[in-house]
């Protein structure tokens, strides 16, 4: 059925979904019909949008941002509260952002509401695989508005409900849940699929041919599987770690942020996964190539990619204008805390360091906080160096200096501070701060301002005997500019004991003396590999 009057079926807006801490009367509302064109696999769009004013100033041009690769140069017409309005396109380069104003004949004095109708068309898609369409970055939205000015780099939460038009021939993975399926278009060979959604970032969904489907539920999460026919062990296999994964985080957490998660088929090798938009999760195929590693990665990955769901794509929200330190380096952390538990064979601190120490090794700058553009003109993997590597590792680091409890309950507390919040470097310091009472300047302006890195070495032990055993000198020396507070250092003898010894990471050099009953045969720096240590790729 289609919409008479502008927004009408928008205001009832039902919902059942974990609600973010933005005050749902605030947050924008957005109802868009999208129909596939499949001459060119473009989609046309109607998108209604109720949006309230939260500041204190009247506002008379309101901006909207392009994600990626969505609507630009393609908007037909743009309606405000039933009248004709202007809009003018907007370029990273004359304005700071993509996208478009739309200028208001009424401006909207604070606490009011404009209602907005916008009719565009979408860039085509490309098939990936010839078996998929994605359609995750395709509406526009209103910036988020904060300290009395938009800004365009920051996310907001909203709530959606989208129908989308497609053939029948397709199967549908959307960041909203279903409420409604029917047949539609003039041969019936077409499906109707209305879904909803509350408190997410952004909306989008994929459509696929010859996939199946399997469900089930956990923890009040509906899970829904789709996988090609030649992947089916891992598609189900993936839906049973799902169940097992949300049920711990659930309760480990005490939550888990929306009704329901959907898992896509990925690319065809098992690079690993990426959220494809909030809700949705893809999973790279070609997971039996991992050979006797498969399990282990197969449930490592689903549980990785849960995690994000909490930080930075979905939950608690974080500006995108810096490399997403926040929300991929917590969401490490949080699928770490299920993987000691459920694959101890996997090893955080190897899988996430070996490509920032490379990087490291070639001379780039592997500061966190510099800009995309920044990172970008260096031509090296800084998704993987510095967005996974070192945002996690400076974390654990971070839970080795203020100890892991601690740690835990400031993840805790985070989440339940920070649900559609775009969290800063600063409130994550003063935080943590707070909490663990100790100052943290030179951890944060080292680890997340410099590209100063962590070497220690640890000199040949001096020994000379003393009575039935031998009194040793051992001396660790800093090599790094970067500093850590504290130094684990394990001994090993000749006789098979093993002994740990605390030196200050902060000093230059410190001498320590032992006495053990037979000679030292090896030491190692950082035994548990909990420090980010350049040398951790030349072992001594």
């Amino acid at each position: 059925m289609k919409r008479a009057l502008l927004l009408a079926p928008l205001l009832p807006f039902l919902w059942a979904c974990q609600p973010s801490t933005t005050d749902r009367a605030e947050r924008t509302r957005y109802e868009i019909s999208a129909t596939l064109d499949t001459s060119d696999l473009s989609l046309q769009c109607t998108m209604d949008v109720i949006w309230t004013n939260t500041s204190d100033t009247t506002l008379g041009a309101i901006p909207f941002t392009f994600q990626l690769d969505s609507a630009h140069s393609l908007i037909r017409a743009v309606e405000t509260n039933g009248t004709t309005a202007d809009h003018r396109y907007c370029t990273k380069e004359t304005d700071g952002f993509e996208g478009f104003f739309v200028e208001l004949p009424d401006p909207v004095p604070p606490r009011e509401t404009a209602e907005f109708r916008i009719r565009f068309r979408t860039n085509p898609a490309s098939y990936f695989r010839e078996r998929m369409l994605f359609y995750s970055n395709e509406f526009p939205t209103i910036q988020c508005l904060g300290s009395k000015q938009f800004l365009p780099h920051h996310q907001v939460h909203s709530d959606y409900r989208v129908t989308i038009t497609h053939p029948d021939e397709f199967s549908l993975a959307a960041t909203g849940a279903v409420t409604h399926t029917e047949s539609a278009g003039p041969t019936g060979h077409a499906v109707e699929v209305q879904t909803e959604i509350e408190a997410v970032p952004s909306y989008g969904f994929v459509l696929m041919k010859d996939v199946e489907l399997e469900e089930a539920t956990s923890a009040g999460v509906l899970i829904r599987s789709f996988y090609f026919e030649d992947d089916a062990k891992w598609g189900r296999k993936l839906l049973e770690h799902s169940e097992n994964i949300l049920a711990f985080y659930t309760d480990t957490l005490g939550f888990y942020p929306q009704p329901v998660l959907t898992i896509i088929p990925g690319y065809s090798k098992p690079y690993g996964g990426w959220p494809v938009c909030p809700n949705v999760v893809g999973i790279h195929r070609g997971i039996d190539q991992k050979k006797e590693k498969a399990e282990t990665h197969a449930h490592w990955i689903m549980a990785h990619e849960i995690g994000h769901q909490y930080w930075g794509f979905n939950c608690v929200l974080e500006p995108l204008d810096h490399p997403q330190w926040f929300g991929i380096g917590m969401g490490i952390y949080t699928d770490m805390l299920y993987t000691r538990q459920f694959i101890p064979e996997f090893n955080h601190s190897r899988e996430f360091s070996g490509s920032y120490l490379q990087a490291m090794k070639k001379g780039f700058n592997t500061t966190i906080l510099q800009s995309i553009d920044s990172l970008d003109k260096q031509g090296f993997d800084w998704n993987n160096s510095v967005e996974h590597d070192k945002s996690f590792s400076v974390l654990q680091m971070l839970a080795w200096e203020i100890g892991e409890e601690t740690f835990f309950r400031l993840l805790k507390q985070c989440l339940d501070r920070y649900k559609g919040v775009n969290v800063t470097l600063d409130m994550f310091k003063t935080d943590c701060e707070s909490l663990c009472g100790q100052n943290l300047d030179d951890f944060f302006h080292t680890w997340f301002y410099t590209n100063d890195h962590l070497e220690y070495r640890v000199e040949p032990p001096v020994a000379s005997r003393s009575g039935d055993g031998y009194e040793n000198e051992i001396t660790l020396t800093r090599l790094g500019n970067a500093v850590i507070s504290r130094i684990e250092v394990e001994i090993l003898q000749e006789d098979g004991e093993s002994r740990r010894i605390l030196f200050d990471g902060t000093r230059a050099k410190e001498t320590t003396t032992m006495a053990t009953r037979s000679p030292i045969v090896n030491i190692t720096i950082d035994p548990d590999e909990k420090l980010l240590l350049v040398n951790r790729m030349d072992p001594q």
